[in-house]
């Protein structure tokens, strides 16, 4: 894929649904991937949804003209409408994100990507994002065709997020303890949030 059918995007402001921000889920793959769904209203999604269509529509007929049948080909777009558990559209739509862990580039080179968190200020920071935080995110758009599907689709891929509301991602166990004297998070030494890697540099966009 050509560099420049990438595009750069910052969502709205959304609920994080099954965040895998701090730490890749090594479910499906052992390096893992960062992901995260986001649900947004739909009114607020509305903006977003036309970008990543109108792109889509562009890249698709960018493609055919060098191969005609991928002009046939279906779309596949990374948002869709939420329903409830009866089936019903309940007006916001879902963006889905991820990132893998670990990159192999085609000149033998490893690269582990990390997604930058920072608060509502802009500043750096290690919290445990929970489903349920309201956030932003900033990701590259990247098309694809794939001919075993005969599609065409857009892949969102996180750099970085701004956390607006924090639930923190916490085992519930933490609240069957009581407020002892003794250690308080305030006292720790400052965290290394020195990020080495230039995801956060896409963080100063929001």
């Amino acid at each position: 894929m050509a560099q420049n059918t990438q595009m750069k995007i910052v969502s709205p402001r959304g609920i994080a649904v099954y965040p895998w921000l701090n730490r890749p889920d090594t479910k499906f793959s052992p390096d893992g991937d960062f992901k995260v769904t986001l649900k947004v209203g739909a009114e607020e999604a509305a903006p977003l949804i036309e970008k990543l269509d109108e792109a889509l529509a562009k890249y698709q007929e960018q493609q055919a003209k060098a191969d005609p049948k991928i002009g046939r080909y279906s779309t596949i777009t990374p948002y869709e409408e939420e329903m409830d558990d009866q089936g019903n559209l309940t007006g916001n739509y879902l963006f889905k994100f991820k990132q893998k862990a670990v990159i192999n580039t085609k000149d033998g080179r490893t690269i582990d990507m990390k997604v930058a968190l920072v608060d509502a200020s802009r500043t750096p920071t290690t919290v445990n994002v929970g489903g349920g935080s309201e956030i932003k995110i900033a990701a590259t758009v990247f098309p694809y065709a794939m001919s075993s599907t005969k599609s065409v689709g857009l892949s969102l891929r996180p750099s970085a997020v701004q956390i607006l509301s924090l639930v923190s991602g916490q085992s519930n166990v933490v609240s069957m303890f009581d407020d002892e004297d003794g250690f308080k998070t305030e006292e720790a030494p400052a965290a290394n949030t020195n990020y080495s890697s230039p995801e956060l540099d896409t963080a100063a966009d929001f």
